[in-house]
């Protein structure tokens, strides 16, 4: 059964899933060492390579990371590793970008891609608005000291609550 969304951030200022991918699978201390990419679903910020390389048509487009096959269970290969304590249970959304000194990197296009995203998974797996969770704001990632995906979490649920 899936319960919660999870938001992420990708704490760099370009990736795509592919990039995300290696960064997960490569041994380390490259990568993590991981089986596969730990999110379900990326939201690209139109800088696929570097910081310096900006292609307006990949703002706001959607990757899909780890395979989710659209019925109400995660299967033990559909299992994300995106939080510790809800893999089992939820979906891993990652956003590319991250904070810096001179604000949030996340484009205004990402934002409305994250918001088509959680209505359509909302609606689709029947979640409640209220289980749309930011990283930080889950039992882990408060243990953890968390603070992706780097923006407020909660004014997506209240739009999320008159849309599902």
């Amino acid at each position: 059964m899936i319960d919660n969304i999870i938001i992420h951030s990708s704490d760099s200022p370009w990736g795509t899933a592919r990039e995300i991918k290696l960064w997960h699978t490569d041994l380390p201390p490259r990568g993590r060492g991981w089986s596969d990419i730990g999110y379900h679903f990326i939201i690209l910020n139109g800088k696929p390579v570097d910081s310096s390389f900006y292609l307006e048509p990949l703002d706001g487009s959607i990757e899909c990371g780890r395979r989710l096959d659209g019925d109400m269970d995660i299967e033990p290969d559909e299992i994300g590793i995106h939080t510790l304590g809800y893999n089992k249970s939820s979906i891993g959304i990652c956003m590319i970008g991250m904070k810096l000194r001179t604000g949030i990197t996340f484009t205004i296009r990402e934002f409305d891609a994250l918001k088509g995203l959680l209505i359509a998974l909302c609606r689709h797996y029947t979640i409640d608005p209220n289980k749309v969770l930011g990283h930080c704001e889950t039992t882990s990632g408060k243990k953890q000291g968390k603070t992706c995906p780097e923006f407020d979490v909660a004014p997506f649920r209240t739009w999320l609550k008159g849309r599902v």
